[in-house]
């Protein structure tokens, strides 16, 4: 209690003293991978880090000091998968939940598919200093046409009508689809994201032209029919949820979305995680640099036991993957309910990560930073612990490298320099 308060006193004279703040003999995990760093010192200035250096160090004059002797400071964490809009009256709660979700630790989150009315909005909101709430990237969504009957893109339309509004589009091989990118980027989203129902051809088409207009490209794993290996020879940057991997080894693969949603249409017995498939597939994705976003929590969300075969699967060819090298983004696609969860469901994306996909605390924290700027394509500047990076830090109470539990036992966050406490 006396160490929090400190820190509230810091935080106030912080205003008074030019924006200068040093948090001082921390155990620095810097979100690289590198192991921790005893006794460091991080120099803050305005709303980005100055240096990184030993506490022995000489302090800079005029700066508000913390000392953090016994505390460990991480990156901000970045959940790379969220949907934060339903387009119904619960969108009023989203502003309360993004700052739930900032004093649980999440600086920046990867918004995958909603009412990109009020997502634009709420990231432009999102960058203003001292806004208590995470950074906001957001998609432009395509699709087959038939997936527009979806309940959730109609809900997400704002009104009107889905698979015709500029953030939502049905693509068909007659599409314009320079005009279709265009109109999409234009609602200020980061990327375009491929859902579902879409040729080998189509996908490629599209990424093409997001590339050239200067989106990122973030697809699921399979778009159904275009299966794993067609969507990773389009060019994606990244592919999401690993459970759809499984769909590498059929032939041919469910049709559509529907038929393989949640993995229920996937036959996995055809693509074994230590198959020539599924190796072949993963050992593409690192050598493109093509990224994984995982989404382990979504895929238990119904409580799926050891005993489940997609659970299973899921785990099995995650752990997989980071074995072969590829890079690891960790979403949730489920950022979290402040009435019901004491953090936001990234912690626990990252325990999973730990405990069934075979990472090390280390590696499962760099997934849910370092990993995460990589995929929305902003790790120049967020990410990891480094002079000229944004201060986007989170201060623990203990050291998680041993045990990644101790990421949601969290004492103050820091975004942009701004000092946020319960």
């Amino acid at each position: 209690m006396e160490r929090l308060l400190l820190l509230l006193v810091a935080a106030a004279a912080l205003a008074q003293n030019n924006g200068l703040l040093v948090l001082d003999g921390v155990n620095l995990i810097d979100g690289s991978g590198a192991p921790p760093r005893a006794n460091a010192r991080i120099v803050i200035r305005g709303e980005r880090i100055e240096a990184v250096a030993d506490a022995a160090a000489p302090l800079p004059a005029g700066a508000v000091v913390w000392n953090l002797q016994g505390m460990t400071v991480i990156p901000g964490l970045i959940d790379a998968h969220v949907h934060l809009t339903t387009g119904t009256a619960g969108d009023a709660r989203v502003p309360a939940t993004l700052r739930w979700g900032l004093l649980g630790g999440v600086t920046s989150v990867r918004d995958m598919g909603g009412d990109d009315v009020v997502l634009e909005g709420l990231a432009r909101a999102s960058r203003a200093a001292g806004q208590a709430g995470p950074r906001i990237y957001y998609s432009t969504l395509v699709a087959g046409p038939q997936w527009f009957a979806d309940p959730r893109p109609k809900a997400a339309s704002h009104g009107g009508v889905a698979g015709e509004v500029a953030w939502m589009r049905a693509v068909t091989p007659t599409s314009n689809v320079p005009a279709l990118i265009a109109a999409g980027k234009a609602t200020g989203a980061t990327g375009l994201k491929i859902y579902a129902d879409l040729t080998p051809d189509l996908v490629a088409r599209v990424t093409a032209e997001a590339h050239r207009q200067g989106l990122r490209v973030w697809a699921h794993s399979a778009v159904f029919p275009a299966k794993p290996s067609e969507v990773l020879a389009a060019g994606v940057d990244v592919m999401s949820h690993s459970n759809y991997l499984g769909a590498e080894g059929m032939h041919p693969p469910p049709a559509t979305y529907e038929a393989a949603r949640r993995g229920i249409g996937i036959d996995y017995s055809a693509s074994p995680v230590e198959g020539e498939a599924i190796t072949r597939l993963l050992r593409q994705m690192k050598e493109k640099g093509v990224i994984l976003d995982e989404t382990l929590f979504v895929t238990n969300a119904g409580k799926r036991g050891d005993d489940d075969p997609v659970w299973r699967w899921t785990v099995a060819v995650t752990r997989r993957a980071h074995e072969i090298g590829v890079t690891l983004a960790a979403g949730t696609d489920s950022f979290g309910n402040p009435a019901r969860d004491a953090v936001p469901n990234l912690h626990r994306e990252m325990q999973m990560l730990v405990e069934n996909g075979g990472l090390t605390p280390l590696e499962a924290i760099q997934a849910a930073t370092l990993g995460g700027a990589r995929a929305i394509g902003v790790e120049k500047d967020y990410g990891t612990v480094a002079a000229g990076k944004m201060a986007d830090l989170v201060v623990l109470h203990e050291d998680p490298s041993a045990d990644i539990r101790k990421t949601a036992a969290i004492a103050a966050v820091v975004k942009g320099g701004v000092v946020y406490q319960h």
